[in-house]
């Protein structure tokens, strides 16, 4: 039997605007399970935002049913959502929203830090993270030190700090050049054969080629693509 770890029904967002009641999101059911590399691919306006922002606990549905690890959301409170945040999801983003003043070890430590995550087990977990990542030899760098790309594999390595079930993806290559964001997509790869489940959201079909399955998202409704090469 199949582990589920995301599983959303007849999910509806809307937006009060001008006295008008926008529909985002129209009925979104989604599964997920565990271990699964997931691309949602869709143009500028698709819905797709929306969406992640609702599977990383950062917006709720107007209807609908979200079960995440077998949790149902509506019965969380927000001390709960916080804790889920911070355990279980990691977040990687287009732009990497690293502290400058911070080295890389010391930004790869920040959900750590706030899980109440023992300094010494903090400091070994950064490295090991960094190390992961091909940062091994740039622990001690500020993010002026560092490339785009070798910053993304800082925030990637901070996503995954609390070894969360799920990686969060929004846009992960987006800022990067063609040669960098392969790099990046093949780290995800990589992350993905170790165990780690990831769901990423993109609007490039080519960077959407590489997860193991693919759905599409069109004016809020949501359907199958093409399956990738595992």
């Amino acid at each position: 039997m199949a582990d589920i770890l995301i599983d959303m029904k007849n999910i509806v967002r809307e937006f009060e605007s001008g006295g008008e009641t926008l529909r985002i999101l129209k009925g979104i059911d989604l599964k997920v399970e565990r271990g699964e590399f997931l691309a949602i691919v869709g143009p500028s306006g698709s819905g797709k935002s929306t969406l992640m922002n609702i599977i990383g606990l950062l917006d709720v549905a107007t209807s609908g049913t979200y079960i995440m690890d077998g949790q149902n959301i509506k019965d969380l409170g927000e001390d709960q959502l916080a804790y889920l945040r911070n355990q279980e999801i990691g977040f990687v983003f287009q732009q990497y929203f690293l502290l400058p003043r911070l080295t890389a070890r010391e930004n790869v430590m920040i959900p750590m830090f706030y899980a109440d995550m023992p300094e010494k087990d903090q400091l070994e977990k950064s490295a090991e993270l960094l190390e992961k990542v091909g940062m091994k030899d740039r622990m001690d760098f500020y993010p002026n030190q560092l490339s785009g790309g070798l910053q993304q594999r800082v925030a990637i390595a901070r996503a995954l700090g609390t070894g969360p079930s799920l990686l969060l993806a929004d846009e992960p290559t987006g800022a990067l050049d063609q040669k960098t964001g392969k790099q990046i997509i093949e780290l995800f790869r990589q992350l993905n054969n170790d165990g780690t489940t990831i769901v990423m959201i993109t609007h490039d079909a080519k960077v959407a080629s590489n997860a193991k399955r693919i759905l599409k998202i069109l004016d809020g409704n949501i359907g199958e693509g093409d399956t990738a090469d595992a």
